[in-house]
């Protein structure tokens, strides 16, 4: 089943690399809006789902979406406004996104204060940063050699890419999906770190709401002994779960 993936918040499509050999599937990974040397500068919802649609356009076949954190936002935005186009969806580490409008405004105004941190200081300097964050910091587990290239590709980012990307395409900006959940009729994966307590909970908060509806397939697998970012934390473990997944779809 060909893959579409979206990668995370300060990464590249070229993260997903080495781990797509695991799966065996054709993977199809760009930068999204904000990221990359040359950035698409509106990141806006609208504009995302559009670079999205167009991505699956240009690689048709494309049957799978499967979206990581930022990714994961934007993969599960697409999904529940065209949900047709998709056979499967795989989303690691996700959220549909704050519910009360008051802690959407205070997330906002987080993200616009990071948005200049990045403009003041430069990519460099904020990507450094942000690596060290607690969500983040399991990263440093990455094997050193897919590390150092997501490193050198990191370095790439521009700061007006990366501050628009938190503006207009940060958690503060985003819609709340909690409600769209049941346009869900394709068979979905949720895939959490152990470590990553947040994003677990509200990984089987998904699994519970989902499981109600009408969707063929849903289940959620815990990685052991990882953080946020499984597919590279340990990547055997993630793409064993994604092969099953694949593999009960495809029957």
């Amino acid at each position: 089943m060909p893959i579409l993936a979206l990668h995370g918040f300060t990464g590249r499509g070229s993260d997903f690399a080495p781990f797509a050999e695991l799966c065996g599937n054709e993977w199809h990974t760009p930068d999204l809006p904000g990221h990359g040397p040359e950035p698409q500068l509106d990141c806006s919802p609208e504009a995302t789902v559009d670079f999205i649609q167009q991505a699956a356009n240009n690689k048709q076949p494309l049957t799978t979406l499967l979206g990581y954190s930022l990714g994961a936002r934007a993969a599960l935005l697409h999904a529940t406004t065209y949900p047709d186009t998709w056979d499967a969806l795989i989303l690691i580490s996700p959220s549909p996104g704050i519910e009360a409008e008051s802690e959407r405004m205070a997330r906002a105004q987080v993200d616009a204060k990071l948005a200049r941190r990045i403009e003041h200081r430069g990519a460099p300097a904020f990507i450094e940063f942000w690596q060290h964050t607690p969500m983040i910091r399991s990263q440093q587990n990455i094997r050193p050699d897919w590390r150092e290239a997501m490193q050198r590709n990191r370095l790439e980012h521009t700061a007006q890419g990366l501050a628009t990307s938190l503006r207009q395409f940060g958690q503060g900006s985003c819609p709340n999906l909690w409600p769209e959940l049941n346009k869900l009729t394709m068979p979905v994966l949720l895939l959490s770190g152990e470590l990553d307590a947040k994003y677990c909970a509200i990984a089987q908060r998904m699994e519970r709401t989902l499981s109600t509806l009408h969707s063929p397939l849903i289940s959620h697998s815990v990685i052991d002994g990882v953080g946020h970012m499984p597919h590279l934390e340990s990547p055997e473990a993630t793409a064993a779960a994604i092969n099953a997944f694949v593999a009960r779809v495809s029957a």
